[in-house]
């Protein structure tokens, strides 16, 4: 039986609430190599924790928003799309507020120099108009220079 691509979007979209409560970690690698579409290729898995595993769980976050970043520049996709998926992968993640995180924000400017955006066109992207005026915007372009 084949499962549609909504279908399968909500079911990984509701995946979180079902893990709640469990002990989170992640693997090596990365959790995601690409956004583009859905949200079907983040994934984790449950073991015990421990720092290094708590260090590798944010660098797969951080390359999740890193790659949804570079996605959204790259295609132009809308803003509530990038939205809900940065949304969709700090809750894969259990960053609670992920608005609040630095990592976010660096993360977002290491995604904006794999995509290749110029550093004076930043702004003309619409979720970056928005965070012009707040501090973490100057988060997002010093990772994106030092990237």
């Amino acid at each position: 039986m084949r499962i549609s691509t909504i279908t399968t979007v909500l079911l990984i979209l509701s995946l979180p609430f079902f893990l709640s409560g469990c002990s989170i970690s992640y693997s090596g690698g990365k959790s995601s190599d690409s956004i583009s579409a859905s949200l079907d290729s983040i994934s984790d898995s449950s073991s015990g924790g421990d720092d290094s595993s708590a260090a590798s769980a944010a660098n797969n976050y951080a390359e999740d928003v890193i790659a949804a970043t570079a996605d959204y520049a790259s295609n132009q996709s809308g803003v509530e799309r990038f939205l809900q998926v940065i949304s969709s992968i700090a809750r894969a993640h259990g960053v609670v507020d992920w608005e609040r995180e630095q990592l976010t924000y660096t993360s977002m400017g290491k995604g904006l120099k794999q995509a290749d955006v110029d550093e004076k066109t930043i702004v003309t992207l619409t979720y970056f108009q928005g965070l012009m005026n707040r501090s973490d915007y100057l988060l997002v372009l010093k990772s994106y220079r030092q990237s």
